[in-house]
């Protein structure tokens, strides 16, 4: 009987840990994957050559590790907001964090400049958008899919229930009977 109990605790516990481990058939985020699969993006919907490649990217990411480092403090300023007691306290996180912002557009500014060292303006600004859109679509990537709290690509929720399309006629109907 002892054995039995014994066994059975030991499956229990492996079955709460594998849970535990469970990560929804993700793979673990890598800065370097991401970056250069957004390189590999800015290049082609920028249409940038080699060269251009070769003296862009390494600009852009010494503007980007420089915008980080300033968006990180940012974020520990709004993180101490949770223990601010004072209108004083309150007063600098929100100052402290609106000098930072515009610190990192200054930047931005700085290196926009040195882009047009290399680039036409036209690349720069598909670049630009280029980058918009790459994080866009990594964000919507990690979207939380209903039922489970994780994320999920935008479109997907309505895959989950086969009546979405009838339940989303039903309330147009009564929704234009409800107007006339």
């Amino acid at each position: 009987m002892k054995k039995v109990l014994f066994t059975l605790a030991c499956l229990l516990m492996t079955l709460g840990m594998a849970a535990q481990k469970k990560d929804h058939g993700r793979k673990e985020f890598s800065p370097e994957e991401y970056r250069q699969k957004m390189q590999e993006y800015i290049t082609k919907e920028a249409n940038l050559t080699a060269n251009e490649q070769q003296k862009f990217f390494p600009l852009l990411t010494e503007m980007m590790d420089a915008q980080r480092k300033l968006m990180d403090q940012e974020r520990e300023l709004m993180r101490s907001g949770k223990n601010a007691k004072t209108e004083a306290e309150f007063e600098q996180i929100v100052t402290k964090t609106t000098e930072l912002q515009v610190e990192n557009r200054k930047i931005e500014v700085a290196y926009y400049k040195k882009f047009a060292k290399v680039l036409t303006w036209e690349k720069i600004y598909k670049a630009r958008m280029a980058i918009t859109k790459f994080n866009m679509r990594a964000l919507r990537n990690f979207a939380p899919k209903k039922g489970d709290g994780k994320w999920k690509k935008r479109g997907e929720h309505k895959k989950d229930d086969a009546n979405t399309a009838a339940k989303h006629k039903k309330h147009k109907k009564q929704k234009k009977n409800a107007l006339a």
